[in-house]
């Protein structure tokens, strides 16, 4: 990963941090002046959409036993997955009600119904994920489980793992760019000559540089002791070590 861009996306958070904190304080002081209370909680949970950012994972979603390693999608280790879930439906409430107010346009009480829709959607997919998704490493094989159920690449030893890449993927929605790792695959069963891939980041609650870091040093691990390889592994996946690979 570039040194220049690193700083750079620091900085931006940074930033973005700083104003949005300078917004809810300004928010807090206009409601305390009489600012109504519906305008307040949109203004501060839009502000908490930047505070936050794209991602923020406050604890690594990592299980270890002496004989494997399981990461998960643990929505309560995520704070998008709180402002998707509470501020989203909190917002389409005060624009519900806004919107029955006299002197407000009437159109915010649609825009709050499509935000509680919008919520019903976010909450069903952060089920999804939390209740399909994992990657469970042991010594020799990955076993992957992702929400798509046409994607399945099921367990993978390290002879069936051909490429393991990181990528810079845009949302289709906004446009920005999140790190996300793709591994190239093939099953011993396989009758097609291009290898099928599956993109890992978003479905598990491991930073996404660490997660390239682990599955490097998993795939790297071949020779080495399977007790001590596994700690490696949990290491880089919690952010305690250096990965091993740099983007």
């Amino acid at each position: 990963m570039a040194v220049g861009s690193g700083t750079h996306r620091r900085w931006t958070g940074r930033l973005r941090f700083s104003l949005g904190i300078a917004l809810v304080l300004v928010v807090v002081l206009a409601f305390l002046k009489g600012l109504a209370w519906y305008w307040a909680v949109i203004c501060v949970c839009g502000a908490s959409f930047g505070v936050v950012g794209r991602r923020r994972i406050m604890r690594a979603g990592v299980t270890r036993t002496p004989e494997e390693i399981v990461c998960r999608y643990v929505p309560w280790y995520e704070a998008s997955a709180y402002l998707l879930n509470f501020a989203l439906p909190l917002m389409g409430i005060a624009g519900i009600y806004a919107g029955y107010v006299p002197g407000n346009p009437v159109w915010l009480r649609f825009v709050g119904i499509l935000l509680l829709l919008a919520t019903l959607l976010m909450i069903y997919a952060t089920f999804r994920m939390w209740h399909r998704c994992s990657l469970r490493f042991t010594p020799s094989t990955l076993t992957i489980r992702v929400a798509d159920p046409k994607i399945r690449p099921g367990e993978l030893t390290r002879d069936q793992v051909e490429a393991i890449t990181p990528k810079w993927i845009a949302n289709s929605v906004s446009g920005a760019k999140a790190l996300q790792v793709e591994i190239a695959y093939r099953h011993g069963d396989s009758t097609t000559d291009a290898p099928e891939t599956v993109m890992l980041g978003l479905q598990l609650t491991v930073e996404p540089i660490n997660l390239y870091g682990a599955l490097v040093a998993w795939h790297d691990g071949a020779g080495a002791d399977p007790t001590q390889l596994l700690d490696r592994i949990e290491e880089i996946l919690r952010g305690r070590s250096t990965a091993v690979a740099h983007t």
